[in-house]
């Protein structure tokens, strides 16, 4: 079965938590668990289990919606910096290994 276009695969947890901490810092006001869902194009349990793990990681935390079945995500205070350098150094290490191995 194809994925949608900016699907994770199935078998990259890692991958799909780091997507996930990228969606919730993108807005000032986190997101919705159900957005999210949304977003990385997975069911609920599985939102639920990525969900869990990045609470209990410390990388989030959630508020429940008033009248509502749902939570709202929103990163914690030091995730979202550390998200955002976490990506430069990747992006660093890549140009790095591409020198290194054309040289």
């Amino acid at each position: 079965m194809p994925r949608k276009m900016g699907e994770i695969p199935a078998n990259s947890f890692s991958a799909l938590q780091e997507r996930a901490l990228s969606l919730i810092g993108s807005t000032s006001d986190g997101l919705l668990q159900s957005e999210l869902r949304r977003l990385l194009c997975i069911d609920s349990s599985r939102c639920s289990k990525v969900v869990s793990r990045m609470l209990s990681a410390g990388h989030v935390y959630r508020e429940k919606v008033p009248s509502s079945s749902t939570y709202r995500i929103r990163l914690s205070h030091q995730t979202g910096k550390a998200t955002r350098f976490s990506y430069i150094d990747r992006y660093l290490t890549e140009i790095y290994l591409l020198y290194v191995t054309r040289s």
